[in-house]
């Protein structure tokens, strides 16, 4: 048998025998083993140069691309031309700390500037480019369009400066000038049109060496940087070759000690060549001279455009050039310094080249990096000026983009014009623009690396945050250094084209990182923010809307009446399968935030879903808001109660979509460019149109909907009426201002306290100030404040009780600093009250045509005509046995001390009569108290009385219960005309505890104590239901004693004769029982005694707080 070649298999082991027998070694073995890691092996290093992948191969490297142009421009004319006057006013070691500080700010920049280029792809345009992706468009164009004129002026200045050593060299001294003689050949005249002509001439050759590519720009860099430094490494080796001499002005020492000691310190004169001052040179000036020849930093990212791989290139050619320079320029000063007596420095210009063995090499590396300067300058302005065009930031700039040739003769053209002015005027705006442009780049690396987000992850990892703030403001200092007035008109300058294209600039899509700083700040402050303190109470407003064209208006309307606050658009999709509706989801969301675009309001967007309608709304309601940004006012609009009758009439589906009802359409306006909503054919189409059409809103979910807030202590504002508001615009003006009326109606209520104490009559004093609340800041809004008025109206049924409630209303209206007309009537003035309450027949008719298929109204008029009334109307008179019963007065802050419970309990939210029992012996008599107190036919009572004998004790509580409700829940009163009680300034409140409190008097108790709750029990035939008593309750009828379907309909009265000419009306809203929604009738009730009060009336807000938003605190 042949044996198995398996373990000669590379990467086996044979097994080996083990003599060890521990039992921790049998569940393993080492063995089995096969496989041999071997470390992953690394490619080879490819440069990007021979890299297929890479697009831009054939582009510029580090050397030709950043070194050289950076070396090139930082390496300028100046060097030959002014620091020999530098150096003879400041002297060795403040010219070598000149150069340091220089270098520094350089240096921090360049951290900034590879910190920015390694963090993602740099295209054309440097600078400008990777400001405008970090701090945004309105940055990143107007550093930009500074940047590009500074580069221009640089070109033009060189152009100009370039003519000095042409003349010093090649000129000819003309007979009746001080000129000396050429220091080579004499070969060109002198003169003003002569020298523009050179100027002219070498600009125009810069500008076809430039338009060949970037590559012939390449090949003449190399070359022109041979050039310049064979000419800086003469400057040393001169002082060893050249022998001392002294030729008129100029005097050479050669290497001296006693030279060098002289040059160690500063020394200021007045008129030294090269000069521009008439007094004694300043640091600051000579400052201002200097740094222009270490700024050339840019020309390698001005670059970008033409790098193969400009993230890598940018920071580290341009690190490798400031070495190079920075040690040049070392070099080049203490050779000076060491050899040049200080005298030769005030005296000569051109010394280095007057001093120098090799005088034509020195001409030669001033052409050299003058020709550089102006071409990198006008390159790289054009390169900025494309990528500003390509990113549409400037309107107007479009041909740029398409035509780089155009560019750059643009560019050439106005390098031209800059001939014409003063180089020495020019300087110091060039110097500015170059440490703007730095300011700027170390505030976007400084911001970048504060947001910390996470996307920031540059290669280049030699910088922090500290780097980055130094670096802008050393440049800062600088600028103020250079020239502070010039200074201060640049940023002026800047600051204006920052707002020119913050309102002309299309939205960008980069992002920038003012988000993510915003990002940090909200979510720092959304922790710290507190809505615990009334003073700084403001309205939040969660709207739910279903079809924008029908709620246009009241979109509008809740963006002014939010005063700066939070606002949401809320909007429900009613999905059984969330993950099926989960696109349709999304649609939605997008379409409402483009129609929140569309009206030009400031609010988020909040869609929800839910298997129901109701479901929905809590989602977006519990959903809604951020920490202490949370709605405190939620507002819907008004139940379509016309479109409910007629599919009930013609038995339409109830699952008709909304948007039938939806007949107004949106339109732009040409020449305001607003959406409007009207009528007028061909509409406007919305975003909304191509979503789902929602189902139309049920009158039980609407009524449910507002129990549901209710419970979840949410202020509720409804809006009727809305689609007929004008809302005014900024700038409007009227001779007679118009009204906005508010209808502070208080809620009959009660407060009911624990512990069997008495019961305090109360008000909807939350309700109350919310209502004066939200009209005085309405009035605030620009487009209200110069049209509109306040004016509040209350009403009484004494006539003797208007001054009492006009004094109380004017205290609690200048407490509350409130401007408002008040307006106080007496319910007898107006004819549908004397037709239910006086019994008076002016206007019977249409009174009875409203009421007639009430019970309670019929009973009245036949009470009235027959003199014998089958029920009781009223309950002012008291209870006998009630008159000597004394009410005790109770504040709410003495029953807060005590620790007593209270809450606020009114007829229609309970949804029953509250009658507390003082004796447990009988419950049926409880149940027949009850009846008889709420008004109770003495025919339903007898019939109760009937049905005992046959009805067992178990069920006859809960059918006497359903009787019960059934009965009151429609007879209960909803409104109270009593006088508005007093009110208190709790002064040493904070804002944090209600400062402003209702307090109830002495005269306020006594004359409510006859409707206390705490009545004794009355038996079934009690003295209250004789024919005597039942006539005078029916005689002695108030306002408070009316069904709400009466109280509603004499409100629609007195509203539609005070207000019919107003522009809006705030008043109280009436919460439904809880439970309503649970009955068609019910809620249908409710609805339409809502829908009767409003009737006719301009656009109505409904309000209901919960919470205090008015305060007197400090």
């Amino acid at each position: 048998m042949r044996s198995s070649k398996f373990y000669d298999i590379p990467g086996t082991h044979r097994p080996t025998e083990s003599t060890e027998s521990s039992t921790l070694l049998e569940s393993t073995n080492p063995n089995q083993s096969y496989y041999n890691y071997q470390t992953t092996p690394k490619n080879q290093k490819i440069s990007s140069k021979y890299d297929l992948d890479n697009p831009h191969r054939d582009k510029l490297g580090t050397y030709d691309g950043v070194f050289v142009p950076t070396a090139l421009n930082v390496l300028s004319i100046l060097m030959f031309l002014r620091f020999g006057f530098i150096l003879g006013q400041l002297g060795l070691l403040c010219t070598i700390g000149l150069l340091i500080v220089s270098y520094s700010i350089n240096l921090l920049t360049t951290l900034s500037i590879s910190a920015i280029s390694t963090n993602g792809t740099v295209r054309g345009g440097g600078a400008y480019y990777m400001i405008s992706r970090c701090l945004g468009p309105e940055f990143g164009g107007s550093i930009g369009l500074v940047f590009f004129l500074g580069q221009i002026f640089n070109s033009g200045m060189n152009a100009l400066g370039i003519v000095e050593p042409l003349l010093y060299n090649l000129g000819k001294a003309s007979d009746d000038s001080n000129e000396p003689a050429a220091a080579l050949f004499a070969l060109l005249p002198r003169g003003y049109w002569y020298e523009l002509g050179y100027a002219t001439t070498i600009l125009f050759f810069c500008l076809a060496i430039a338009l060949v590519g970037s590559q012939t720009v390449s090949r003449a860099g190399n070359f022109l940087f041979f050039i310049l430094v064979a000419s800086i490494v003469s400057i040393p080796l001169s002082i060893f070759i050249q022998k001392p001499f002294e030729t008129g002005k100029i005097i050479y020492s050669g290497i001296s000690w006693e030279t060098f000691k002289h040059n160690l310190y500063p020394h200021f004169t007045k008129g030294a060549a090269g000069s521009l001052l008439k007094h004694k040179e300043t640091f600051n000036n000579l400052f201002g001279v200097f740094f222009p020849a270490t700024a050339g930093i840019f020309a390698g990212a001005g670059m970008s455009s033409e790098l193969r791989k400009p993230s890598k290139s940018i920071p580290k050619g341009t690190l490798w050039g400031l070495l190079f320079t920075f040690s040049c320029y070392t070099v080049v000063v203490v050779s000076m310094s060491c050899s040049i007596p200080r005298k030769t420095l005030y005296t000569d210009v051109q010394v280095i080249q007057s001093v120098s063995s090799v005088q034509w090499l020195i001409f030669l590396g001033e052409m050299s990096t003058s020709l550089f300067s102006i071409i990198v300058g006008m390159l790289g302005a054009a390169y900025v000026l494309e990528a500003i065009a390509k990113d549409s930031i400037v309107p107007g700039l479009s041909i740029f983009s398409k035509k780089p040739l155009i560019t750059l003769i643009f560019t050439w053209a106005l390098t031209q014009a800059c001939l014409f002015s003063d180089v020495n005027k020019i300087a110091s705006f060039i110097t500015l623009t170059f440490l703007m442009t730095f300011i700027v780049m170390n505030l976007a690396c400084f911001l970048l690396e504060i947001a910390a987000a996470p996307n920031f992850r540059p290669s280049f990892n030699y910088f922090d945050r500290y780097t980055a703030l130094s670096g802008a403001i050393l440049s800062i200092i600088a600028m103020i250094v250079v020239d502070g007035v010039t200074a201060s008109a640049l940023m002026l300058a800047m600051g204006m084209l920052f707002l020119v294209i913050h309102y002309v600039c299309p939205p960008k899509s980069w992002g920038d990182v003012s988000q993510s700083l915003i990002y940090h700040q909200v979510r720092k402050y959304l922790l710290r923010l507190r809505q615990d303190n009334i003073k700084y109470w403001r309205p939040q407003i969660l709207l739910f809307v279903d079809n924008p064209r029908t709620s246009w208006n009241l979109i509008r309307f809740c963006n002014h009446l939010k005063k700066g606050g939070l606002y949401i658009l809320g909007h429900v999709t009613v999905a059984e399968n969330f993950q099926q509706q989960l696109h349709e989801l999304k649609n939605q969301q997008k379409a409402w935030m483009q129609i929140r675009d569309m009206t030009k309001i400031k609010a988020f967007v909040q869609i929800g879903t839910g298997p129901t309608l109701p479901w929905g709304v809590r989602n977006v309601f519990i959903g809604s808001g951020l920490g202490g940004m949370k709605p405190n006012i939620t507002v819907l609009g008004f139940f379509d109660l016309k479109e409910y009758r007629k599919e009930q009439n013609s038995l339409c589906s109830s699952s008709k979509s909304l948007t039938k009802s939806a007949d107004l359409h949106a339109t732009r306006n040409p020449n305001t460019n607003d959406i409007n909503v009207d009528i007028t054919e061909p509409y406007f189409p919305l975003p909304t149109d191509r979503c789902k059409n929602e189902q139309k809103i049920k009158i039980r979910q609407w009524v449910e909907i507002i129990e549901d807030l209710s419970i979840l202590q949410s202020n509720i504002a409804i809006a009727h009426g809305f689609g007929k508001l004008n809302l005014p615009n900024k700038g409007t003006h009227c001779t007679k201002k118009k009204i906005i009326d508010l209808y502070p109606i208080q809620i009959c209520g009660k407060m009911t306290v624990t512990n069997e104490e008495p019961s305090m009559v109360t008000s909807n004093f939350d309700t109350y100030t919310l209502i004066l609340q939200l009209g005085a800041i309405l009035v605030t809004v620009p487009e209200w404040k110069d049209t509109h008025i306040l004016r509040v109206i209350l009403f009484v049924e004494n006539e003797l009780d208007r001054i009492p409630e006009i004094q109380r209303m004017n205290k609690l209206l200048s407490v509350l600093r409130i401007e408002a007309e008040v307006t106080v009537v007496s319910l007898d003035q107006f004819r549908v009250y004397n037709t239910i309450v006086k019994g008076d027949r002016i206007n019977f008719n249409y009174v009875n045509s409203i009421l007639k298929d009430s019970e309670w109204w019929n009973d009245l008029v036949d009470g009235r005509k027959t003199s014998q009334p089958k029920r009781r109307f009223s309950v002012q008179e008291m209870a006998p046995g009630a008159q000597g019963v004394k009410t005790e007065k109770y504040k709410v802050s003495k029953l807060q001390r005590l620790g007593v419970s209270m809450t606020m309990n009114s007829n229609m939210p309970t949804g029953q009569l509250i009658t507390p029992a003082v004796s447990d012996e009988s419950e049926t008599e409880t149940e027949f108290s009850s009846l008889h107190e709420s008004g109770l036919c003495d025919n339903a009572i007898s019939e109760i009385n009937q049905s005992k004998s046959a009805i067992g004790p178990e069920k006859r509580l809960p059918r006497l219960q359903k009787l019960k409700n059934n009965v009151t829940q429609n007879l209960n009163p909803v409104f109270s005309s009593d006088a508005l009680p007093k009110t208190k300034v709790i002064e040493e409140g904070t804002g944090d505890q209600p400062t402003l409190v209702p307090v109830v008097e002495d005269d306020d108790l006594n004359r409510t104590s006859s409707r206390s709750t705490r009545r004794p029990v009355l038996p079934e035939l009690s003295p209250c239901c004789s024919r005597d008593s039942l006539l005078s309750a029916m005689n002695n009828l108030t306002f408070n004693d009316l069904p709400s379907r009466a109280q509603h309909l004499i409100l629609n009265d007195m509203m539609t004769q005070l207000s019919g000419d107003s522009d809006l009306i705030f008043s109280t809203l009436p919460i439904p029982a809880l439970g309503t929604h649970n009955d068609d009738a019910e809620s249908l009730h409710y609805v339409e005694n809502l829908d009767l009060w409003l009737e006719g009336l301009p656009p109505v807000m409904l309000i209901n707080s919960q919470t205090m938003t008015v305060t007197t605190a400090l």
